[in-house]
């Protein structure tokens, strides 16, 4: 892979066919895209997301092939595979069988991630403390970031891959191919702390802004149901408990706030933070 930018221009681009929270996605030659990130990305993160999907590829986490960096006037991009196929989330669409289905799926493809080790990725809990040490997370006092280091570092290691973001909307489905994709966030580490990140997506994830409120009800019970499958397919697949699993629940509600600080969750994690940080941990 060129550590080169391959430059494009706007007008060679056309329009993107998607918009995301982050990033536009366009389409370009040889069933490649673009995911060209708005102007205010870091780009130490998009390196990062770049060095991330090679190795998730190379261990074989995912199939989806990353191709480097691209520019287009101040904004990068990372080139990646074109996918065809369509998210978990809406493969109920096609058939509706397919909604019981889901949570068996999710489980077992995060199960095998899950069995892949890697020393490429950074550690969760060298992550976790620098977290701590980000704006979002500076309403902790000093005795309580001491505190929750000392409860990070009581924690169980681990060299698994871990995703963390990882929900139906992250597997793509196509053909008999089921692929992960999103890869910006992975790490290493004990994978009782990827379920606790799942689990607090389907709990306290905002939807996507201005989605109208019947369907917030609507998607809230989905969810509920999808995350309740996941759960008890995981843990026959594992053997992992609910209470190591819940000794996650603060790590995550911190990575979930230092790493994505999005407005309308914000006030709720931090009192969830907070509550926890004041009983040691303990859900």
């Amino acid at each position: 892979m060129s550590k080169q930018n391959i430059e494009y221009t706007k007008e060679s681009l056309g329009k993107p066919f998607t918009i995301g929270r982050s990033a536009d996605l366009f389409l370009l030659p040889e069933d490649k895209i673009l995911k060209l990130f708005f102007p205010d990305a870091k780009e130490s993160e998009i390196d990062l997301e770049v060095e991330n999907t090679v190795e998730a590829n190379r261990k074989g986490a995912s199939k989806m092939q990353c191709y480097g960096k691209a520019k287009v006037g101040n904004r990068f991009g990372i080139i990646f595979d074109r996918i065809t196929g369509i998210s978990l989330t809406k493969l109920p669409d096609k058939n509706p069988l397919e909604l019981f289905r889901i949570a068996g799926t999710l489980a077992r493809l995060h199960y095998g991630v899950h069995q892949i080790t890697s020393d490429k990725y950074k550690d969760i809990k060298v992550i976790l403390n620098h977290c701590l040490l980000s704006e979002p997370l500076s309403f902790l006092n000093a005795e309580e970031k001491e505190k929750v280091e000392s409860y990070i570092s009581g924690l169980p290691n681990g060299n698994s891959i871990l995703h963390l973001d990882f929900h139906p909307e992250n597997v793509i489905v196509e053909g008999k191919d089921e692929i992960i994709i999103d890869w910006m966030t992975a790490a290493k580490g004990n994978s009782a702390a990827d379920v606790a990140f799942t689990v607090l997506l389907f709990t306290d994830a905002e939807l996507w802004p201005g989605t109208p409120k019947l369907k917030i009800i609507f998607y809230t019970i989905i969810r509920k149901f999808i995350l309740g499958g996941y759960l008890k397919a995981y843990k026959i697949l594992s053997g992992v408990t609910d209470a190591e699993i819940a000794a996650w629940r603060l790590p995550a509600l911190l990575l979930r706030l230092g790493l994505w600080n999005i407005e309308s969750e914000r006030e709720n994690l931090k009192s969830q933070i907070s509550r926890l940080v004041a009983s040691g941990g303990r859900v």
